[in-house]
């Protein structure tokens, strides 16, 4: 009787310990995700009306995003084109580079980088932590007219990261970005290029956008700015893949 609970103990302890490295393998795969921020850039050479038809006859719509992933973000960024962060499981990469490589060239110059959420990182330190997610009504329809602003802040490779957050915070950055009346809807960091903010305001609150990145980010970043609207709206329903998730 003695031996038999001892084998039964050795064959439970046994099978947890065998159990176990595909419970941690499972819930390690249960988030393994990460974000693509694609630049979709106008080729000026061409109008509105050209690029949609080459976007048609490709098939864009059935194929961007792929199967298995998410819209994050679908914006027009004014002077540059348009922008999308997709969410996608590794797995998914080559299928997504494929769609863009055959169904969006020819229409429009592409760039893709891999990108992660900066804002849970950083939100303890901003006195605003005003967060927004935006609706899926197109902007013309809204009430309340709020502008979007896309701001690129672009590392500076003469300094380390140290020396980076040391200029931010003597200069007040988190205290002054973003202003009262101002709120967040990303904050990404797009690895190769900086930090990529998309901020929802009045218009009257432009000049304290730009007055604050001047006072608080220069020296540290390189800044551009640009008028931004939600494309994801208008062109929803063209999606074959209408997945999307917010951040």
């Amino acid at each position: 009787m003695k031996y038999a609970l001892l084998f039964g103990l050795f064959i439970l302890q046994f099978t947890g310990y065998s159990q176990s490295p595909d419970e941690k393998s499972n819930s390690e795969k249960a988030d393994d995700k990460f974000l693509l921020t694609i630049f979709l850039k106008h080729d000026q050479s061409m109008t509105l009306n050209e690029v949609e038809e080459i976007r048609m006859d490709q098939g864009f719509y059935e194929n961007l995003p792929p199967e298995g992933v998410s819209v994050v973000n679908w914006f027009v960024v004014m002077g540059l084109g348009q922008v999308v962060v997709l969410e996608l499981p590794a797995s998914k990469l080559s299928a997504v580079n494929l769609a863009i490589e055959r169904t969006a060239w020819k229409a429009f110059t592409t760039e893709m980088y891999p990108t992660y959420n900066l804002y849970p990182i950083v939100e303890h330190k901003l006195k605003n932590k005003s967060k927004v997610v935006l609706d899926s009504t197109p902007s013309s329809e809204k009430a309340n007219e709020k502008l979007l602003l896309t701001v690129f802040l672009k590392h500076d490779q003469s300094m380390n990261l140290n020396e980076i957050e040391e200029i931010r915070t003597n200069q007040g950055f988190y205290e002054n970005l973003p202003p009262e009346g101002t709120s967040v809807v990303n904050w990404f960091v797009v690895m190769g290029l900086g930090q990529m903010v998309v901020l929802e305001l009045p218009s009257s609150k432009l000049s304290a956008v730009n007055l604050a990145i001047e006072r608080t980010a220069w020296k540290a970043f390189k800044s551009e700015i640009y008028p931004t609207y939600n494309l994801y709206p208008i062109i929803e329903y063209k999606l074959k893949n209408k997945s999307k998730v917010n951040y």
